[in-house]
């Protein structure tokens, strides 16, 4: 892989888990806005719902991947669960007409699955086929595109 410039982009949670965690955020929300609107005062359940919101909103939007010369970075949660990996590692790429991105490992054909929407996988792939072209992609079929049994 050639020295490369840095690059970050968000990335999503699963897509399972993220409807789990936006629908507690927005639980938090209308709870705290119900508590506003009934007691028409500063309440200390007023402030630590308040508190709690922003901390899972905050938490929420902290999702990154980051390439620094050969070495990935994904950091879910702000730093909370952080893997390393280098890049000299993937050996292919399979990308999904979702939103699914797998990274297939050369020593043990370990996955990692990362999920990205549709801009981010653009420029993702863009720069790894600009900057580690040793890397295989392979793109996967839609359902509607699989030939039908008979």
């Amino acid at each position: 892989m050639t020295e490369n410039p840095r690059f970050k982009i968000s990335l999503s949670l699963e897509p399972a888990f993220q409807i789990i965690y936006w629908s507690i955020c927005w639980l938090v929300f209308f709870t705290l806005l119900t508590v506003a609107i009934e007691t028409q005062t500063i309440s200390l359940t007023l402030i630590i719902l308040a508190i709690i919101l922003g901390l899972l909103v905050f938490f929420g939007f902290g999702s990154t991947l980051k390439i620094k010369n050969t070495n990935l970075k994904i950091s879910y949660f702000r730093g909370i669960k952080t893997s390393y990996i280098s890049i000299d590692e993937i050996e292919k790429i399979t990308i999904s007409p979702n939103r699914e991105v797998s990274l297939v490992f050369k020593q043990n054909q370990k996955t990692l699955r990362i999920f990205l929407n549709a801009r981010n996988k653009k420029k993702f792939c863009a720069y790894i086929e600009r900057y580690a072209s040793d890397i295989v992609f392979e793109k996967q079929k839609a359902w509607s595109e699989m030939p039908k049994l008979k």
